[in-house]
């Protein structure tokens, strides 16, 4: 079976992204603290938005997939996190980090 090396390395680089989305809160923490001044716990509902919208947005993602096809569901997916992550680089504060990471 002939491999297309384009789909290999689209399927790589959506492994890369999703994983460097997920992981990247880590190292990110301890800045978003020093920078908005947060306490530990205004500081730990970050990572809980992030994985809240995991729980949320479930259902309505695998309904959407059925609806809609993977791809299309892929492209709606990454388009709200690049929105996300555009909103909070154009307004940055803890409420749009929350809003953001929730998207």
């Amino acid at each position: 079976m002939q491999r297309s090396k384009f789909l290999v390395f689209l399927i790589l680089a959506i492994w890369f992204v999703i994983s460097f989305i997920t992981n990247i809160l880590g190292p990110v923490m301890p800045v978003i603290i020093e920078n908005f001044k947060l306490g530990l716990t205004l500081a730990a509902f970050l990572p809980f938005s992030f994985f809240l919208a995991y729980g949320i947005m479930s259902i309505p993602s695998g309904i959407m997939i059925e609806r809609l096809g993977a791809k299309t569901s892929m492209l709606i997916a990454f388009g709200f996190t690049f929105a996300g992550t555009f909103q909070f680089a154009l307004f940055p504060g803890y409420f749009m980090a929350l809003a953001s990471l929730f998207t």
